[in-house]
């Protein structure tokens, strides 16, 4: 195999989205009381904003990391909540990602690729461009030539585990702890952006230890 290269994103809600959201479906069963309502309403809303930062409609990736097979780290971190800045990010990525012939994830199948790869067609930057495959292509199911996902590697195709799981028990490390509703604040500081690629290349880090553990025994 040739040059290889691991790879995760971080990502945090896109503010500019959060008077688009989809109206909220609440049913009130059998509550009567407004009060009670109107809090389970508001409960509801709280939850559909905390979730902004997993989809790529409403949300946005704040930073990424990537670090390859000689150590050479690569990190960037946007300084402001703007889709100038992100694309800006997503751009490097694609041009980091580009020069390596297979990337390494952990959940990046179901995650960090499609993310990446829908942002990037939301703010009209093309992959092909720097001569990434499609986004279909680099997640096929059974195939591993340009993008290994170490959760299903290590899991089988539909199961779940956590990093920090697969971590602690296979090399005794483990993920940094970070609060994820703080990254919108966390951005505008150079000691915010820090601590957050700090936690991204901890990932990165994590992965890469547990892939040359299994790789030629999973894999």
């Amino acid at each position: 195999m040739g040059k290889e290269i691991v790879f995760d994103i971080e990502t945090m809600r896109n503010a500019s989205m959060l008077d688009r959201l989809p109206p909220i479906e609440v049913k009130a069963g059998n509550l009567k009381d407004p009060v009670k309502i109107a809090e389970k309403q508001d409960a509801a809303k709280n939850e559909q904003i905390e979730k902004m930062a997993l989809s790529p409609l409403y949300g946005r990736i704040c930073a990424w990391c990537a670090v390859d097979g000689e150590g050479t780290s690569f990190c960037e971190c946007i300084s402001a909540d703007t889709n100038d800045e992100e694309i800006e990010l997503i751009a490097k990525a694609f041009e980091c990602l580009s020069v390596y012939d297979r990337i390494i994830t952990y959940n990046g199948n179901s995650f960090d690729l499609p993310f990446l790869y829908r942002r990037a067609a939301l703010l009209g930057f093309d992959p092909r461009c720097v001569g990434m495959p499609p986004l279909a292509e680099m997640t096929a199911k059974y195939r591993n030539e340009h993008h290994a996902d170490l959760m299903q590697i290590w899991c089988g195709h539909g199961g779940y585990e956590k990093l920090d799981n697969i971590a602690r028990a296979l090399v005794n490390d483990s993920k940094i702890e970070i609060n994820f509703r703080e990254f919108p604040e966390m951005i505008e500081t150079e000691a915010g952006r820090k601590k957050l690629l700090d936690y991204c290349l901890q990932d990165v880090k994590l992965t890469q230890t547990i892939w040359y553990r299994v790789s030629g025994i999973l894999i």
